[in-house]
């Protein structure tokens, strides 16, 4: 049995989550950390994670942070091989759409989120909106083509990791009040 410490609402613990599920891994145990829970800074929790975010993955001795890395540690340990193939290129593919998630999709999706849902006032000017609007849509117009190819998942015609990742930010962004 392992560990998530998170809250549910985070949209990286959520993919974990949504993983597990996928997966038929159900008898974990989480800890809800992050705002409104369990301070991520208290010194437990930066024990386990210095980066003082969620999620942080514990199984037995080893401790993981880092979402993507928790989405490819479970499926390589307990996930059938489609969630997260061995073929190099196929891999490689699923590889691309997470780093994608990260340093692009997750930008504007970011700074809509912090701007219009949290009303951060560090993001609510409405040229960041704006930008953050222009990049998000970027993104979900990129997302869209690829998605309109036959296969009808993020890196194929399979569910993989990939899609556990990149619909967490889907979804929020058609929660956004835009």
């Amino acid at each position: 049995m392992f560990t998530i410490y998170g809250r549910p609402n985070s949209s990286n613990v959520r993919k974990v989550l949504w993983l597990c599920e996928e997966i038929g891994q159900t008898g974990y145990e989480r800890v809800d950390y992050g705002r409104g829970f369990k301070p991520i800074d208290s010194p437990e929790y930066v024990a386990l994670n210095p980066n003082m975010v969620v999620p942080t993955l514990v199984d037995g001795d080893f401790v993981l942070w880092e979402s993507n890395a928790i989405l490819r540690y479970l499926a390589t340990r307990h996930g059938p091989e489609e969630i997260y193939p061995k073929d190099p290129a196929v891999r490689a593919k699923v590889e691309m759409w997470l780093d994608w998630q990260l340093t692009t999709l997750l930008t504007g999706v970011r700074l809509l989120f912090q701007g219009l849902h949290v009303k951060d006032p560090a993001h609510t000017a409405p040229e960041q909106l704006e930008s953050a609007g222009k990049l998000a849509t970027c993104s979900m117009e990129i997302l869209d083509a690829n998605l309109a190819v036959p296969g009808g998942y993020v890196a194929g015609d399979t569910l993989t990791i990939a899609d556990c990742a990149i619909g967490m930010f889907v979804h929020r962004w058609y929660t956004l009040p835009i």
